[in-house]
């Protein structure tokens, strides 16, 4: 250090006002408190408050059209109220997330989720309250002509209104999302991936350190298999569950909607389970690397949350008057062409409800796992499956095994699609003649991808030492 240059300066305690870096500037403009949304008791203040509007919502318009039924034009004017109310919500917390500098923590997204959730709940039963008066396809062109009746403008208000409610609600989410350090490192990732694409000689010498891995076996089982916005998801798939089992009990609905309400009460878990599957990419295991994390959650994650996420709907079930209403519904509207026959009990219902979750979690999971997981590895961090693999990861070897991992991923694709070609296929259709075409190119891919292929310990007449390992 030269005699002109000052000493360095020792860090200095943060203040009482905090800083006033822009990275710590929240809501709060030219105060340098931090933002609200990263302060626990306001998040769970919003939690709360989201979580009651994800009940009250639908539950007030399902009132309302329950008590004023016979006057429909006052039912879905006051449904409109409750719509602007909604919107209004979704508009703060879409603001709030506009506004917002601070990375985002998982729990800001249930605000958001649940102004979605209630927009399309009450926006369904709008609908149902439509179809049950005959207006929900004539109001339209009863306006178009200029003959509306009186509850045609309430009704088409009230549809647009809960719309926009829930585009609003959707906007926070990339909002949210800006924020992550992950979305501000964006560009410079697809430039060295552009980078990467266009120098592969460079990319097979020179492998980038895997990131440190964020679960292990040491970590509580949901830990590992959920990650915290799985975890808002199961619970508001919970939430949505529930509400649709009281709803289908107490309410009386025509034959096409209490079809698909019963089929969406049993998937709702389904969304946290594949999101589980899907955050593997950036939740890398110490033991079982991404890939076959992905697998591994695909398996377990489903089973938890087939149960977790259908056990409230069940026990409503089980208190006599939803179970009654639930059954007079069932056999009424849904019958025969429901999850269960008319004449098995209805218990069977949530059993195989549940079993039809898992398959979907489970189906869903792999098929992430494959299209998506792996040749985003293959593309981005090819390296990660090279290890993960067992194959040699010396300079010599590691080019070859890149393309062989590339040259595997799109084989893992393509099994699937001969599955689905060859299936009720005859000779001689142009089905089966692509089936062919798709085989022959599978047998091509595995003769490369076994040339390519190099384990570790092979030991080659070109081949480095062990030495060149380290370098």
């Amino acid at each position: 250090m030269s005699a002109n240059q000052p000493p360095d300066r020792e860090p200095r305690a943060p203040s009482a006002l905090g800083s006033r870096s822009g990275s710590d500037v929240g809501t709060g403009a030219g105060t340098g408190v931090p933002s609200e949304a990263a302060t626990g008791p306001v998040m769970l203040q919003r939690i709360v408050v989201a979580a009651l509007v994800l009940l009250v919502v639908p539950l007030l318009t399902f009132a309302i059209a329950v008590v004023l039924g016979d006057e429909t034009a006052l039912a879905f004017a006051l449904i409109c109220v409750v719509h602007v109310l909604l919107l209004a919500y979704a508009g703060v917390v879409t603001v709030g997330q506009w506004r917002a500098r601070t990375p985002p923590r998982p729990a800001e997204a249930v605000p958001p989720l649940a102004a979605l959730l209630a927009a399309l709940a009450t926006l369904g039963l709008a609908q149902v309250l439509a179809d049950a008066e005959g207006i929900r396809t004539s109001a339209v062109p009863r306006l178009r002509h200029g003959i509306p009746l009186p509850e045609d403008v309430p009704f088409v208000l009230s549809v647009l209104l809960a719309a926009l409610a829930a585009l609003v609600a959707i906007a926070a989410l990339p909002l949210m999302m800006r924020r992550t350090r992950a979305v501000r490192a964006l560009p410079g990732r697809i430039g060295e991936a552009a980078w990467k694409l266009g120098d592969t000689a460079d990319d097979a010498d020179s492998p980038r350190t895997p990131r440190p891995p964020v679960t292990s076996a040491k970590d509580p089982l949901p830990r590992r298999l959920l990650s915290p916005a799985s975890r808002v998801l199961l619970v508001l798939g919970s939430v949505a569950a529930l509400a649709g089992t009281l709803v289908f009990a107490l309410a009386e609905l025509p034959l096409p909607t209490a079809e698909a309400l019963s089929y969406a009460i049993v998937l709702c878990p389904a969304p946290a389970m594949l999101w589980a599957v899907l955050s593997s990419l950036w939740r890398r295991d110490a033991e079982l690397g991404i890939l076959m994390a992905a697998l591994y959650r695909t398996m377990a994650v489903p089973v938890l949350g087939a149960v977790v996420g259908l056990l409230p709907a069940f026990l409503a079930f089980l208190v006599p008057p939803v179970g009654y209403g639930f059954a007079e519904q069932y056999r009424a509207a849904v019958g025969d062409s429901g999850i269960v026959p008319e004449d098995s009990p209805l218990v069977m219902f949530f059993v195989l409800g549940a079993l039809l979750s898992l398959l979907v979690g489970m189906l869903g999971g792999l098929a992430l796992s494959i299209a998506v997981i792996m040749p985003l590895l293959t593309l981005f961090r090819p390296e990660q499956l090279v290890g993960e693999n067992g194959l040699s990861t010396n300079r010599a070897d590691r080019r070859r095994n890149v393309a062989a991992m590339r040259l595997m991923s799109l084989l893992v694709i393509l099994i699937f699609v001969f599955a689905v070609l060859i299936a009720d296929a005859d000779a001689g259709e142009p089905r089966f003649t692509w089936a062919m075409v798709t085989l022959a190119v599978l047998v091509v891919l595995t003769a490369a991808i076994v040339r390519l292929q190099r384990k570790k310990g092979d030991r080659r007449p070109d081949s480095p030492s062990s030495e060149d390992d380290s370098r």
